[in-house]
Order: C-alpha cells, then sequence, then structure tokens
C-alpha cells in the first residue's frame, strides 16, 4: 500500500505541471509524424536539368519519360555550364548530350549520354542512377537498334562514401545539442536553485545578464567546431575545398542560433527536468527536418516548407557544400541570409519573453 500511495503521489505531481503534460503528450505524436513523412528513402522530387538540342529526339524522350516517371521535377540549367548548375544546388542531376546529339550518335552506333549526379548524398546518387538506367532501357529499345550507353559521372564524392555524407550532417547535429541544453540548462538551473532573483536584484543590466549566461556558451561551441571538423578529417578523410573563414563565419552565426534557442526555451521551463525533456523535443524535430540523415528533397511538400526555415538545416546545406563544393558564393550568402534572418526572429523572441517572464 505504502509503495502504491507513492506511486499515485509522483503521476499526480507530474499530471499537476501542466509543461510537463503537454511535453509528454506532444513528443510521441512529434515523434510519429516525423518518422513516418521524414524518414523515408522513397527518392523523389530529383531536379533534372538538360542540356539537349531541340531536335535530338532520343534524348529528348528519355528526358520526357524522366520527368514523366514523377520522380524528377524539370529545372532549366541553360544559362550555367553543368558542372556549376550542380555545384550552385539548381540541379541534382544534368543530362548532357553527345555533339551532334545522340539521335546522330545512335544512327552511327555510338549512342552515348553523360549523366552528372550530385553525389554529396550517396544513397540518392545511386537511386538516380538505377532510375536513369532504366528509363533509357524502356524507352529507347524501340527506337534504335544500336545500344545506348548512359556514363554516369558523380560529382563531389566520386567513390561514393557514405560518411562524406552522414560526417557533416553529425556536425551539425552535436553542435546544436551541445550549445543549446548547455545554455537551456544554466538558466533553468538558476531558476530551479532560486539564485536567478538575485543575478535580476543585481545593479546590472538585463542584456548584461543574457551576454554573460550565453557568451561562454558560445565560445565553447566555436572550440567544439575545431573538434568536430579535426575528428572528421583526421579519422573520416572528409574533403575540406572552401575556404576557411567563410565556414568559421558560418559556424558563428549558427552557434549564435543554437545559444539563442537555447535562451528561448529557458523562458518556458522552471527547472531542469523540464528544459532537458524540452530540449529533447526541439532537437529532435531540428534533426529530423535538417536533412542530416534524411534528404529534404524526399519529405512531402507541407513538410518541406518547415525544413526550410528551420536554421539546422540551411546549415548542414553550408556545411556540405562548402567542405564537398568549396562553398558556391551566391549558394553560402543565399543560405546565410536564412540562418541571420531566423537568429534575428529568435532573437526578438527570446528577449521579449525574457523580460515577460523573468520580472
Amino acid at each position: 500500500m505504502i509503495l502504491i500511495g507513492f506511486i499515485k503521489k509522483e503521476l499526480i505531481q507530474t499530471l499537476r505541471d501542466p509543461k510537463l503534460g503537454v511535453m509528454v503528450l506532444v513528443a510521441p505524436v512529434l515523434q510519429i509524424l516525423l518518422f513516418g513523412f521524414a524518414l523515408t528513402n522513397d527518392v523523389v522530387n530529383i531536379r533534372l536539368g538538360a542540356y539537349i538540342a531541340p531536335n535530338d529526339v532520343i534524348a529528348l524522350d528519355i528526358y520526357n519519360a524522366a520527368i514523366a516517371s514523377k520522380r524528377f521535377l524539370p529545372v532549366d540549367v541553360s544559362n550555367t555550364a553543368p558542372e556549376k548548375a550542380i555545384q550552385q544546388g539548381i540541379a541534382d542531376a544534368v543530362l548532357v548530350a553527345p555533339p551532334g546529339g545522340l539521335t546522330r550518335a545512335a544512327g552511327n552506333c555510338n549512342g552515348k549520354m553523360q549523366v552528372l549526379v550530385d553525389a554529396s548524398n550517396v544513397l540518392r546518387a545511386v537511386s538516380i542512377d538505377g532510375f536513369i538506367q532504366n528509363i533509357t532501357q524502356r524507352t529507347c529499345h524501340h527506337l534504335t537498334a544500336s545500344p545506348l550507353k548512359i556514363v554516369v559521372r558523380t560529382l563531389y564524392n566520386p567513390t561514393l562514401e557514405t560518411t562524406t555524407f552522414t560526417v557533416p550532417g553529425v556536425m551539425a547535429m552535436l553542435l546544436m545539442t551541445l550549445v543549446m541544453i548547455l545554455t537551456s540548462t544554466s538558466i533553468a538551473k538558476e531558476k530551479e536553485s532560486g539564485t536567478f532573483e538575485t543575478i535580476i536584484a543585481a545593479p546590472i543590466k538585463r542584456r548584461h545578464i543574457i551576454l554573460g549566461k550565453t557568451i561562454p556558451f558560445a565560445i565553447v561551441g566555436l572550440f567544439n567546431v575545431f573538434v568536430i571538423l579535426i575528428s572528421g578529417r583526421l579519422l573520416f578523410h572528409l574533403p575540406f575545398k572552401g575556404n576557411f573563414l567563410v565556414f568559421l563565419l558560418e559556424n558563428m552565426l549558427f552557434v549564435t542560433c543554437a545559444v539563442l534557442v537555447g535562451i528561448l526555451m529557458s523562458t518556458f521551463v522552471t527547472n531542469q527536468q523540464q528544459s532537458m525533456l524540452c530540449s529533447f523535443i526541439v532537437i529532435f524535430v531540428l534533426i529530423m527536418l535538417s536533412g542530416s540523415f534524411f534528404p529534404v528533397e524526399n519529405m512531402p511538400g507541407w513538410l518541406r516548407i518547415l525544413a526550410y526555415i528551420n536554421p539546422m538545416a540551411h546549415h548542414t546545406f553550408l556545411i556540405r557544400n562548402i567542405l564537398l563544393k568549396g562553398g558556391e558564393p551566391l549558394y553560402v550568402t543565399a543560405h546565410m541570409f536564412a540562418i541571420f534572418a531566423t537568429n534575428v526572429l529568435i532573437a526578438c523572441l527570446a528577449f521579449k519573453r525574457f523580460k515577460i517572464t523573468l520580472d
């Protein structure tokens, strides 16, 4: 009876806390939702460009059949060089017909067409290769008696190493998790112990309190950027083709974002237990919608919208582009601006909430 009474007491105490109750109910729903929609290896929404002459019947048939399969999306790459289109993230794959056209080459028994594929995502690249080969066989067997050959050229990861795709995602995940949890639990600990009132009552400005509680964790986060990068280089031979200063600036922006998310989370909790539960829910959502392990392009449209407002997704895109592709300027600028805009929004919300909840 004593044990039953103790169990009832703990359950009632937990259920009486509305914040804990919401977390207990929300977390399973989010997990089911994200596991069901985001975690899929079904490769779709492949952006396909083509360098094909209007009178090249066979090459156009292959391209049109690919688009009709619903796995490929047409993109215009006419104003961009084939490799540049992939480096800038305009296309995932590009069909390049031979000089004079594939139709003419097939008539001369030399039907060969090149396909450039972005192999920074290995699983996606292998699937694209298989799709193109299959579509070519099904489409062209009745158009020409001579065999057609598709030459696939995998860019930015020619050996198709899976670690080249996964390690940058792990880097983003570790950085966000570490900095966010350290920031939020530090402030929650002060609240729980009752010392935060003393800090607020001290004759110092509120911005000094916030900066003093967060700058140390930003420094820790930047230090971990170097640790993670060096580990990736030494253990997994991760390439680094971009500019180090751009890489550092981008990581500073992302560390700032992680700190701001931690501050915002701390305004919704009153103790470390709530902080850890809240951190679990938030980091889980951010990781699943970041493209770190499962491509954002595979997600349904409504979920991709959420992914593209996720700063961790932009950070993951940037890390892969800088490390593997050299950091194409327009691509890097666009995604860094997205992270900066997110930082401004989160900062406004965090500072507003901080004033309301900690007065």
